[in-house]
Formats: C-alpha cells, sequence, structure tokens
C-alpha cells in the first residue's frame, strides 16, 4: 500500500498551471515534475528536514528488510545480483498460448524474438505469437515466429520522439497537434494488443483468419513491454497471468532515478528522490493518456475506469512479476527489488548462419586495420546533413577508418570520402567482430551486443532510455561520458572516440564480456516466466498436458479443451456445466487512499462520465446523416450482388441440445457462435433437459440447413426492414440511458470510493502495513460476500489495533513508540469502524452494478467462447482415442457419472 498522496496539478486550476506538470506535496516534502520546452522532464524533490525520506526507508525496511539506499548502483557491490533458477524445464508444463506485446523499435522487439523461439521450442513448445507493429512483419516470421499487428508505425514515433527526447512532449508538439495524432495511435494500439489475444489471423490482411484450426487463439498468457499499455488490462480481463519484460527499469528502487528522469536536488536525501521518480513519471504518463487507457478500458474491455489520482503504479502496486533483460555485469539487482523482479541478462538472437556481407564490404574490411562503426539505427532526425558533416568531420580529425550505418535516418548522404564505408541493413552481431569500437545512440539492443562483444562503446544519446544506458557504460568504465546529440560537434565526437580507443576502457569492456559470454538471458527469461506461473493450477486435471480452459459447474476440476469436448461428446457434461475458468484475477483497483481522495474522485468522475457521454452523442449525431447513406447504399450493392442473407443470423433456439463435437467440423460458423452466444448469456439446458430434447427433436444442423437458411432471411429481412430506425432517434435514446446510467452510478462510486478511502486511509495517515487487502468483486455474490468479510475484518481490526499498535510501537520505539501505538490504535479504530459500516451498502450496490453490467458485456464473451469452441473441436479431431479414453477414465476415477 502506496503511502504516498499524490496531488496533481490539473492545467488551468490553481495558478494557470500548465500541461505536464505534477506536483506531490505533504507537510515536510515537497515533489514535483515538469516538461521543459525541449521536451525533457525535470523532477525536483525537496524534503527538509527528511522526514518522508525516512518514512520511505521504515516501509521499504519492513517490506525487503533492505539496507539504506545510495545515490547509484555502485554502492552495492555486493549486492544480490541474479535469481537462481530452480525450476527446470518440465515434461508436465501445459502448451499455452503466449501474447509477447512490444512496443518501440528493433532493437525493442529483437530482445523478445529470442525469448519466443525458447519459448516456442521443446522442451516448453508453446505456441507463442509476436503482437508488435507491422513494419516489423517479415522480421519475425523470417525466424519462424507468429505474427500479429498492433498497429502504430515505429518510423514516426521515432522522428516524434526526437523532437521530444523526454516522457512528455514539448510546447511546439501540443501547438502542431503531434500530441493529438500520438494519442490516437496509443488508442490503436491499445486496441491492436486487445485483438491479439482473442483474435485469429495476423491483424492484417483485412481480418483474414488464416488456414487451419490453428489459427484460432486465446491467449493463456501475456508479456509486454511496459510501453505496450494495454497488457494488465487486458490479462485483467482475460483473467490470466501476466510477465513484463523489459530492457530499461520501470520498478521504484532507492539506487538510481527513473531513466527518463533529470532529477535536480537541492536538500533532498538521494534515495527518496531517486525512489520518488518513478512515481513522478507514471503520474506524468497518466495525466497523458489516463483518458485514453480508461476509454479502453470502458469501451472495448467493459472495466470499470481507474482514476489518475491511485491508477498510476498498477505493475509495481500490483506486484506484477518482472525480468530486466541486461546482464548484472553492467547493473547489480538493486536490494529492494522484491523476489518478484528478476535480472536475467542481455537476450541476443543468435546471428543467421546464412549471412554473406556485400563483396564492397567484404574487401572494405580486409584493406586495413578493424574500423570504427557509428550508426544511429532507427533514429530519424530533422537535418540529417548537420549528422552527416560531424560524423565525417570527427573521423577526418582522427584519420581512422569507419563504418557508417545509414539507418532509418538517411545518415552519410549518397557519397561517402576516403576510408569511410556506408552501410545499409547488417546484423549487429556479425558486423561488430571486424571493428574496434562502436558509436551509437545508446538502444538498449545496440548496447548490449557492443559490451557482449567486448567493444568500447561511445553513446550520443537522443531521447528515452538512452541517456540512462550511456551513463551506465560510463559508470562501467566500458565507455566516455556521453554527449547528448543536440550538444554534439565533430570535435567532442572526435574526443570521445579517441577516449574509447584507450587502454583502460578496452580493458574494463573485456572483464564485462567475459563475464556476459557465460549468460544466456532468453533461456534465463525463459525460465524466470515459469516460475512466475502457478502451472498445476493451469493444466488440465484429467490431461496435465494441456492447459484448462474452463471448469465444470459447482466444481474446481479443470479441464482442457479435449477433456471437456470428449466429456460433452459423450453425455457426462453439457456446455451448462462448463465455466470459463480464472487463471489469475488481477485487483487493479484498490480504490483512494483516504476518503477525501475518494469523494473528489467519485464528484470528477461522474462529470467526466456526463463530458465523454455528451461529446461522444455530438460526434454520432454529426456522422448519423452519412452513416445512414452509406449504410443504405451498401445495403443495395449487397443484396443485389449476393442474394439471401448468409446463414445463422437467428438459429433454432435448440442447437444446444443437438452439437456434437464428431461432426462439428462440418457446422456453419453461425451455429457456433450462436452456440457461445447462449453459453455467454447461460441459456443453455442441462443434461437432462437436453437428453430429453434430443429424444423429441432428433434435429441436426448438417441434415436441416435450409431451415438456418429461412430463419436467417426472415432476419435479414427484418434487420433491413429496421434499418431506418437507427438514427438520431436511436442515438439520443442511448444518449439519454448513458445520463441515466450515470446519474445511477453516481451515489454507489461514492460509498464505493468513501468505503475504500477509510479502509486504505490508515496505511496513509498512520503508515499502518496491517492494513488488508479487498478482494475483487465481480457480481452481486462476491459483493456481498466482500461487504461481510470488510464488515467483520475491519471491526476485528480496529479493536485489536487498540492493543496490537501500542505493543509494537513499544518494541520498535520504546515509550515514545508505545505513545505513538495508542494514536494509530485509536485512529485505527475509527477509521475502520467507519469502513465496516460504509463497506456493506458500497461493497453490496457495487456487486450488484457490476451483475446488471456483465449483462453488456455478453458479445465480447461469446466472441471469446466461440474461439475457445473451435479450439475444442479441432482438439477433439486431433486428440487419439487413446487419449480419449484416458480422460474418460479419469472422470470416472474422480467419483463422477
Amino acid at each position: 500500500m502506496s503511502t504516498f498522496a499524490p496531488t496533481l496539478t490539473v492545467p488551468g486550476e490553481s495558478g494557470g498551471s500548465e500541461v505536464g506538470q505534477v506536483v506531490i506535496a505533504r507537510k515536510h516534502s515537497t515533489a514535483s515534475a515538469f516538461v521543459r520546452p525541449d521536451g525533457r522532464v525535470d523532477v525536483q524533490v525537496a524534503d527538509e528536514p527528511t522526514t518522508l525520506a525516512k518514512n520511505l526507508q521504515k516501509w521499504l525496511n519492513r517490506q525487503l528488510h533492505v539496507p539504506r539506499g545510495d545515490d547509484a548502483t555502485g554502492a552495492q557491490d555486493g549486492a544480490a545480483t541474479n535469481a537462481s533458477w530452480t525450476l527446470g524445464p518440465s515434461a508436465t508444463v501445459p502448451r499455452l498460448n503466449i501474447a509477447i506485446h512490444i512496443v518501440g523499435s528493433r532493437g525493442d522487439v529483437q530482445p523478445f524474438i529470442a525469448i519466443a523461439k525458447v519459448l516456442s521450442q521443446p522442451p516448453y513448445s508453446h505456441r507463442v505469437r509476436i503482437c508488435t507493429h507491422p513494419v516489423f512483419k517479415n522480421f519475425v516470421e523470417s525466424n519462424g515466429l507468429e505474427f500479429f499487428s498492433i498497429g502504430g508505425d515505429p518510423a514516426t514515433l521515432m522522428a516524434y520522439m526526437v523532437k521530444n527526447p523526454g516522457l512528455m512532449p514539448g510546447k511546439e508538439s501540443w501547438k502542431s497537434g503531434e500530441v493529438g495524432k500520438r494519442r490516437a495511435e496509443i488508442a490503436q494500439i491499445l486496441e491492436g494488443c486487445w485483438r491479439s489475444c482473442i483474435e485469429p489471423g495476423n491483424g492484417m490482411d483485412g481480418g483474414q483468419e488464416g488456414s487451419g484450426a490453428g489459427s484460432h487463439f486465446v491467449a493463456d498468457a501475456i508479456i509486454a513491454n511496459p510501453p505496450s499499455y494495454a497488457h494488465l488490462h487486458c490479462a485483467e480481463k482475460l483473467r490470466i497471468p501476466l510477465h513484463m519484460v523489459f530492457t530499461m527499469p520501470w520498478s521504484p528502487t532507492q539506487y538510481f532515478p527513473h531513466p527518463l528522469a533529470a532529477i535536480e536536488r537541492s536538500k533532498s536525501d538521494p534515495s527518496f528522490a531517486n525512489y520518488m521518480s518513478y512515481t513522478l513519471m507514471e503520474l506524468l504518463a497518466w495525466e497523458g493518456l489516463g483518458d485514453v487507457i480508461n476509454g479502453f478500458r470502458m469501451k472495448t474491455l467493459h472495466l470499470d475506469a481507474i482514476s489518475p489520482l491511485w491508477g498510476h503504479m498498477l505493475l509495481s502496486r500490483r506486484k506484477v512479476p518482472f525480468t530486466y533483460t541486461w546482464s548484472s555485469a553492467l547493473i547489480p539487482k538493486p536490494p529492494d527489488w522484491g523476489s518478484h523482479i528478476n535480472i536475467s541478462a542481455f537476450s541476443f538472437l543468435s546471428a543467421p548462419s546464412s549471412y554473406q556481407p556485400p563483396d564492397a564490404l567484404a574487401e572494405f574490411l580486409k584493406a586495413g586495420p578493424p574500423p570504427v562503426y557509428i550508426g544511429f539505427g532507427s533514429i530519424v532526425v530533422e537535418k540529417p546533413k548537420e549528422l552527416t558533416d560531424i560524423v565525417f568531420g570527427a573521423v577526418k580529425r582522427l584519420g581512422i577508418r569507419a563504418l557508417v550505418s545509414q539507418g532509418w535516418g538517411g545518415l552519410g548522404g549518397e557519397e561517402a570520402p576516403e576510408g569511410v564505408f556506408l552501410l545499409g541493413d547488417c546484423p549487429h552481431d556479425w558486423l561488430f567482430q571486424y571493428v574496434s569500437c562502436v558509436v551509437h545512440h545508446g538502444g538498449a539492443g545496440t548496447t548490449a551486443i557492443g559490451i557482449a562483444m567486448g567493444k568500447p562503446t561511445v553513446i550520443v544519446p537522443f531521447f528515452g532510455d538512452q541517456p540512462f544506458w550511456g551513463a551506465m557504460i560510463y559508470r562501467a568504465g566500458a565507455g566516455p561520458e556521453p554527449v547528448p546529440y543536440k550538444k554534439l560537434t565533430a570535435e567532442i565526437l572526435a574526443e570521445n572516440i579517441s577516449k574509447a580507443l584507450g587502454s583502460d576502457i578496452e580493458r574494463a569492456v573485456g572483464e564485462m564480456s567475459a563475464k556476459i559470454a557465460q549468460e544466456n538471458g532468453a533461456v534465463d527469461t525463459a525460465m524466470a516466466f515459469h516460475k512466475s506461473l502457478d502451472l498445476d493450477a493451469m493444466s488440465c486435471q484429467l490431461c496435465p498436458s494441456k492447459v484448462a480452459i474452463c471448469r465444470v459447474r459447482r466444481t474446481k476440476l479443470r479441464l482442457s479443451a479435449l477433456a471437456a469436448a470428449t466429456l460433452v461428446e459423450h453425455g457426462h457434461l453439457t456446455f451448462h456445466d462448463c465455466r470459463p475458468i480464472n487463471h489469475k484475477t488481477w485487483d487493479v483497483d484498490e480504490g483512494p487512499v483516504g476518503p477525501v481522495t475518494g469523494a473528489i474522485a467519485s464528484i470528477t468522475g461522474t462529470i467526466t462520465g456526463t463530458v465523454v457521454n455528451t461529446s461522444r452523442y455530438s460526434r454520432k449525431m454529426s456522422r448519423s446523416r452519412r452513416k445512414k447513406l452509406e449504410e443504405k447504399d451498401a445495403q443495395s450493392i449487397i443484396s443485389e450482388a449476393e442474394g439471401p442473407a448468409p446463414l445463422g443470423v437467428e438459429t433454432p433456439p435448440d442447437i444446444a441440445n443437438h452439437f456434437s463435437f464428431s461432426s462439428a467440423g462440418k457446422y456453419p460458423p453461425e451455429y457456433l457462435e450462436q452456440v457461445a452466444h447462449q453459453m455467454a448469456t447461460r441459456k443453455l439446458p442441462s443434461r437432462t433437459s437436453r437428453s430429453k430434447h434430443r429424444a423429441r427433436h432428433p434435429w441436426s444442423p448438417i441434415t436441416r440447413p435450409e431451415t438456418m437458411a429461412s430463419m436467417a432471411s426472415k432476419s435479414s429481412n427484418k434487420s433491413t426492414q429496421q434499418g431506418g430506425v437507427h438514427g438520431a432517434t436511436y442515438e439520443t435514446g442511448q444518449y439519454a440511458l448513458s445520463l441515466i446510467g450515470t446519474g445511477l452510478k453516481a451515489p454507489v462510486a461514492l460509498l464505493y470510493n468513501l468505503a475504500n478511502g477509510f479502509h486504505n486511509s490508515p496505511a496513509l495517515i498512520f503508515h499502518d502495513n496491517t492494513v488488508r487487502h479487498r478482494k475483487s468483486i465481480t457480481g452481486l455474490a462476491s459483493g456481498i460476500k466482500v461487504a461481510a468479510h470488510g464488515f467483520t475484518l475491519n471491526l476485528f481490526d480496529g479493536v485489536t489495533g487498540i492493543v496490537t499498535q501500542p505493543y509494537h510501537g513499544a518494541q520498535d520505539d520504546g515509550v515514545s513508540g508505545f505513545g505513538k501505538g495508542v494514536v494509530k490504535g485509536l485512529g485505527g479504530m475509527v477509521l475502520r469502524t467507519t469502513a465496516a459500516v460504509i463497506g456493506v451498502p458500497a461493497y453490496t450496490l457495487k456487486g450488484l452494478e457490476r451483475q446488471i453490467e456483465e449483462r453488456f458485456d455478453h458479445d465480447l464473451r461469446a466472441k471469446i467462447l466461440t474461439t475457445r469452441l473451435r479450439q475444442a473441436i479441432a482438439a477433439y479431431e486431433q486428440g487419439s482415442t487413446q487419449e480419449k479414453e484416458d480422460i474418460l477414465s479419469k472422470w470416472k476415477s474422480y467419483g463422477y457419472k
């Protein structure tokens, strides 16, 4: 539980604060972050005296039992640097569908390619889908991996980031409209990430599903890098495990600041400033993207919005498993990172054995001493000629040979001076073995391969995490101090290259290279991923080598697609008995840290909801006339060209009674969709009624397709006749309903946030680490259960705290601690009693609200269940007779009939 209450400075309020500014203010401390005109983020921390820093240290000591922090990783040479994995490859690991979400450049994608290849090959043999930008389709597929496009253009993003080198954009980008375009692109990526979890195909090709049953995909687990943003929200919706993997620090620590933050320290404690930089950067990100993320949660996933007052730091607060892919030889693991955070090693993609350099390149390498490599990869600069002149000028000053990579920015022009070779695309792990030194932008991937191959490194950072890696290389002695691109001159570049070729740096980087040679980041990351999973709970209990996709109603018996299909086919179960399984619950909505924050969030949430609904209604009304005309024209064309409507718009109500997996491969798609819809709405017959109905009505979708065609045609005609109604009247009705819904939700939100605020406030006010985590509310039943538990436990903790708090206080600080404990106990009793009383109606009403909202989620759940049905059909067709007999035998051994 966080002990810091952020006060967000909103543009246009309190003194005309500008976009891109947040402030966290407390009695003895103030921390703020704001965006400079050039886009960099200044983080300022002042704590006088260091009361808040001491509170932070006490809290961390209670959680982790770690020593006092320092300003740099170098202060903890003896720190634990890596996990000793005890989980080896297991024959019983179920085969999972894994979606890997990656947003970034080729250097960000490449480590995940290596990890995916390990996961997709024996002994794991998972189905792994790389979900990233369409420009990397060939790169992914050339490595034998499945690809899915999430949209977005990394080249455009890189050009934007060069202009705005910080987390938040500069003022010029706001004025020019670039920010709106990037926000729209993020919204597209969020939608793409969700589609990659549930849709077949590759996200391109006009939405084609691909061929074969294996194309159908529902993610059983997600691996993601933080900038993909959709990760936790998709995992929450699907109730599946999530594992974060990244190339730069994203977890709060006292030992170094956030890689994107430039800290200005006055009287602040260094460790406190480092730790707070992560919170401030998250707050800035939420200020810019919070509404986009919440729109995605509400509109696409049908999840509750998260208030920006407590929506930041979700990954850290929920202790999402994290693996960082750098070598501990470069950055050791900070002691204040918990056991859920690990450092594996650099993840390299093996060099393609078939690579043959162009004859001109091979001749250049043989013609003289090893050249210096100079390249800036995917960086796109506004003035490539200016950068080219700097590079050529430095090479001329030193009189050296150089390989200059043209990259995305067109470095080098068309003609190169003597001793310079202009490179196209060339694998770094092949090329770097022939060079003496590498000069690059400081991307994580390029940094890793350069150090691994023992090459002195000169970094010219442009934006993002590049200054961080430049600082780490300099601290480790593997290169000179980095100079940002905007301060670079030919003289400075020549001086830094000269330093890098010195004996001290060559010796230091050689030692690091020897350590890295013993590591394998891809293998270690794959093991860390499996270690974070509860594999036993994810496995089918009748067929342990397969992942469970459902459970038997009113039991905890987990079934795979093959097991469920076999039992349904043999009459032991019906679809009514199969319920979706919950592999992992992500309780992201802890609520506010105090009742005041909760009340503010409720009011602002209601206002925001009203404004959003009004804006959406206005946009839809402005487009309704054009849309109606387009639909009318399209319907006319379709009617003339295709004749009768396709099957399955409205299928007979008894289809679930006649479903057979042995012949399901011949069923039309609409038939499966209707069964899935009945499963989603739980309008399914029981086993007894199914048997009776089959005896009375020997109906089959194969023998009576004309019935479906007839009903489909009627349904289509009905829809056409009603098409004119769906215009202004429909949108107005929807708008009125949305306003009514917002109004009805307002008192529920107020009670709910107040209950959570009083429940969490002892942690904020008294730094009480005994506050219990509230379980999630998914419906009326869970709401009543949470209300009952909250009432009982809050009263119990409030009463017992009168005794336990003074006792523990006396143990820690003697007499003064006893006095503080008395205050904590009495204050905690008041707060917890209030939480108990308000929680009864609040959690019950919240459960009722979510039960009602579940009705609007049927279509989305039906879409997922349709894919599950197709997977079950494919599993049944491919399953051997022996496998099916073993499943039936184990079913009977559990005592079922």
